[in-house]
């Protein structure tokens, strides 16, 4: 659980609220694991900070260090690590179709030259990923979806 507030005032009241709700449910927190008043830091393998929540850049930079796939074990392991940066990677399905499809076909193994050419904008996309910011609750908020053949995105703005 993450309370994250703009001011130490704030921050108060709402840990107050918080606490609150876990005394009114009958839930107990274990202190040893908990951590009040930090800037920021790693929680569920992103990155919390004051400027919103951030692709860990562990995790980036083990993709883009990666070799091009040379087994179907190999491009397991690239979904396994584009999917959970999936929230950073704007329509990470469309984008990544031609590498997930070997992974229905694992018998015919084939690097072809479109998984590559989407493998090498990951890895540059990756270098500067974007921050997730929460929504200004005083401004209109607009949902776009991307529709492919084989894949839906949405985004709300």
């Amino acid at each position: 659980m993450v309370v994250k507030t703009p001011s130490a005032e704030a921050h108060a009241a709402d840990l107050a609220k918080v606490f609150n709700q876990i005394w009114k449910h009958n839930m107990r927190l274990n202190l040893e694991k908990c951590i009040f008043g930090v800037q920021g830091g790693k929680f569920l393998g992103f990155m919390i900070t004051s400027r919103g929540i951030e692709a860990n850049l562990e995790k980036c930079n083990t993709i883009i260090q990666m070799q091009s796939p040379q087994t179907v074990k190999d491009v397991q392991r690239l979904a396994r690590r584009l999917v959970s940066l999936s929230r950073f990677i704007p329509r990470l399905a469309e984008k990544a179709g031609p590498i997930f499809t070997l992974l229905r076909k694992p018998t015919n193994f084939e690097w072809t030259d479109q998984c590559e050419e989407d493998f090498k904008s990951f890895k540059v996309f990756l270098a500067t990923p974007p921050v997730l910011q929460r929504p200004d609750h005083y401004s209109d908020l607009l949902i776009y979806l991307a529709l492919a053949e084989d894949a839906i995105s949405a985004v709300i703005v």
